[in-house]
C-alpha cells in the first residue's frame, strides 16, 4: 500500500486534427445557406435548405465536437483512466500495479492486465512518449510493490 497521494500527471485528448472534417462540413453548411438563400423561389425549397444545412451542422459538426470534448485519458501516479462517449458512458480505470506490459503499435497504446481485456488508448498525440512514461510508471510501481512486500514480509 502506498502512503503517497495520487497525483495527476497528465490529461490527454485525441489529436485536434480529428476535427478537420467536421469543421469542413460546418463550412459546407454555411456555404449552402449563403449561396442558395436568394436563389430559391419556392417556400418548400427554402425549408428544405434550412433542414439540410441544420442536419449537416448537427450530425457533421456538433456531435463530433461533443464527442471530442468529452473524451480524454488521465495518467496519474497510480492508475490510467480512460473516459469516452457523449456523456461518459465508457469509463475504464486501470491500476498501474496490475499492468503486466505496455505496447505501442501504429499509434495505439495497449495496457495488458492479467485476466482482463487490454485497455487500448487510440489517437493520442506522441503515443510513443506517453507509452514510455506509462512503462516507467509501471516499473516504478512494480519496484515499490516488491520493496514493500520484502519489508513487510520481514516483519
Amino acid at each position: 500500500m502506498s502512503f503517497e497521494s495520487e497525483i495527476l500527471l497528465g490529461r490527454f485528448r485525441a489529436r485536434g486534427s480529428r476535427l478537420l472534417i467536421p469543421t469542413l462540413l460546418l463550412g459546407l453548411a454555411a456555404f449552402l445557406l449563403s449561396f442558395l438563400y436568394g436563389r430559391l423561389t419556392e417556400q418548400w425549397q427554402l425549408i428544405a435548405l434550412y433542414v439540410v444545412a441544420g442536419l449537416i451542422a448537427l450530425f457533421g459538426f456538433l456531435i463530433p465536437l461533443l464527442r471530442y470534448v468529452t473524451t480524454w485519458t488521465d495518467v496519474t501516479t497510480a492508475r490510467v483512466v480512460s473516459r469516452s462517449g457523449l456523456w461518459g458512458q465508457r469509463y475504464r480505470s486501470v491500476s498501474l500495479a496490475s499492468v503486466e506490459r505496455v505496447e505501442t503499435a501504429a499509434g495505439v497504446i495497449s495496457l495488458y492486465i492479467p485476466g482482463e481485456e487490454a485497455l487500448e488508448l487510440r489517437g493520442l498525440p506522441k503515443a510513443k512518449l506517453i507509452s514510455q512514461e506509462i512503462s516507467n510508471l509501471v516499473a516504478k510501481n512494480a519496484a515499490n510493490k516488491t520493496f514493500s512486500n520484502s519489508v513487510l514480509g520481514g516483519l
